[in-house]
Order: C-alpha cells, then structure tokens, then sequence
C-alpha cells in the first residue's frame, strides 16, 4: 500500500512538473509571438518613416531646384539693371515686380527651410522610436532567456527526481 502510494504521489509530481513544463512552453511561444508582433510593428513603422523621409527629401530636392530656377529668372528678368534700361516700364511697375520677386524667392526660401526642419524632427522622432523598439526588443529576450532558463531547471529537476525514485 505504500508503495502504491508513493508511486501516486510521485505521478502526480510528474503531472505537476509536465503542466509545469506545458505552461513554460505556452509562455515562450506567447513571448515569441509578441516579439514577431513588435518586429512586425518595428518594421513597420521604419518602412513608414523611410517612405516619408524619402518624400521630404524629394520635395526639398525639388524646392531647391524651383529655388535655383527662380533665382535665376530672378536674375535674368528682373535685375535693377535689365529693369533700368528698359524704358517702357513705368517706375512703379518696376518695383512691383521686383518686390513681387522678391516675395516668391523669399518664400520659396522659407519654405526649403521648413522642408529641413521636417527632415531633421523626422529622422529625430524615428531614433527616438528605434530606441524604444529596442528597449523592448531586449525586455522580451531576457524574458525569454528568464523561461528558457526555468524550463531547464524543470527538465533537471524532473531528472534528478526520476533518478531518486527509480533508485527505491
């Protein structure tokens, strides 16, 4: 009778260990599917920020262009000296249309500037957020490691039990 009731007790730490072990497992595919799931939002969002950077970096690129055109139609049209040794513009015509140049240099300008500005908060922001992904990232492996570690524990714990019992 005892020893039917040591080998009951001895099944039922077997059960205990083997849900044990279910549990352990069940905790590192959850952990490894939220590891997928952030590398999918990771991914994401770089692919999202690499996109909009790369549309920033497209329309400064044309904004310099239209700069540069504009400045030198600038140049060629509207000169103090082109605009003097045309006689058939009245003065106040002449200044209107340099201030009206002027005007959309100046905000072409601006505008380049603006476009600059985006790049440089947007590339922050994606650091800012690659940091974060990371941070995480390695929070999820050393968990991970954490239930690897406890599964093996488990798995020698149970040997050791196997070896004592099947010693008796």
């Amino acid at each position: 009778i005892l020893n039917i009731m040591h080998v009951e007790s001895l099944e039922g730490k077997y059960i205990a260990t083997i849900n044990k072990i279910r549990d352990t497992a069940r905790k590192l595919e959850t952990s490894l599917k939220y590891s997928r799931d952030l590398e999918a939002v990771r991914f994401l969002r770089y692919s999202t920020l690499k996109s909009r950077d790369k549309i920033l970096t497209d329309d400064l690129r044309k904004a310099k262009i239209r700069n540069e055109q504009m400045l030198n139609l600038f140049r060629q049209s509207v000169t103090d000296v082109q605009i003097g040794s045309l006689d058939i513009l009245p003065e106040a015509l002449k200044r209107q249309v340099q201030r009206t140049w002027h005007q959309k240099y100046d905000t072409l300008l601006s505008q380049n500037e603006r476009l600059k500005k985006q790049i440089n908060a947007m590339n922050y922001k994606m650091k800012e957020k690659q940091k974060e992904i990371d941070i995480l990232q390695q929070k999820l492996f050393n968990l991970a490691g954490n239930i690897v570690n406890s599964d093996k524990k488990t798995e020698k714990i149970c040997r050791k039990c196997w070896i004592l019992t099947n010693e008796t």
